[in-house]
């Protein structure tokens, strides 16, 4: 399970698209995916502030 950011329970392991919107849209999954990319990176750079 993945929160707003996608970041799961497990640190520094992120969930995007289909497996945390479903099989709705590619939109949808599309905007999982970038929200949790902009979360990788904010890991990846020490800030672990997630908004």
């Amino acid at each position: 399970v993945a929160d707003k950011n996608g970041a799961t329970s497990i640190p520094g392991v992120f969930a995007g698209g289909d497996i945390v919107t479903g099989a709705a849209t590619v939109i949808l999954a599309m905007g999982a995916g970038k929200v949790a990319a902009r979360s990788i990176h904010q890991y990846l750079m020490g800030d672990n502030q997630q908004s």
